[in-house]
């Protein structure tokens, strides 16, 4: 469907500079989560135990080690990575569930169908699989041992970064939207809800 903004009746789609607040929100949300998520110890470091060039790493900050664990972080640096690579999927995945991530539900909006109709689970798994590609690939990644997959994580996340520039045409769709046939609308506006 490729509708002029002449062509267009349904609800309004909510615009770039509303959606980056929404993102603002989630980025300090998601860093607050993931910083307690390290401190508590729940960072599943089994996820990054066999990260390539985890000794590199390791090294690198192993000035910072000891200091992080006499702070009480738990796990160290194995924790704050485990926990950041838990939540780089945990955290969006909220959106793909409920068709809203917390910093979108703050500023009553939600994900819909491009008509404007309510969307359903499986539309926002969709987008979230698409938007989130990054995550998703290195989770896959990570679950099935094929690293061909984290090193091509990072070009289609960038794709996906770049084409959010959309957002600043008439038709208020990133790249993730268009692909899957999503906008973004005010919560109060969509039909169905």
């Amino acid at each position: 469907m490729n509708e002029t903004p002449q062509d267009w009746s349904g609800p309004e789609r909510v615009g770039a500079l509303t959606r980056l607040a929404a993102a603002l929100l989630d980025y300090v949300m998601s860093t607050l989560l993931t910083m307690l998520v390290a401190w508590k110890g729940w960072g599943w470091q089994a996820l990054v135990e066999d990260l390539q060039g985890l000794e590199e790493l390791m090294s690198l900050y192993e000035p910072v080690e000891e200091a992080l664990v006499e702070a009480g972080l738990m796990g160290g640096v194995m924790g704050l990575l485990g926990a950041t690579a838990l939540m780089s999927v945990v955290y969006p995945l909220v959106e793909g569930l409920t068709g809203a991530s917390p910093g979108k539900w703050i500023l009553g909006l939600r994900v819909g169908r491009q008509n404007g109709a309510s969307g359903d689970v499986v539309l926002y798994l969709k987008r979230f699989a698409v938007k989130f590609i990054r995550p998703v690939m290195m989770a896959l990644s990570a679950a099935t041992g094929v690293g061909l997959m984290a090193w091509l994580s990072g070009p289609a996340g960038t794709v996906m970064a770049i084409g959010t520039l959309l957002l600043l045409s008439s038709h208020k769709q990133a790249l993730h939207d268009k692909l899957v046939g999503t906008a973004v609308y005010r919560r109060v506006d969509l039909e169905g809800v």
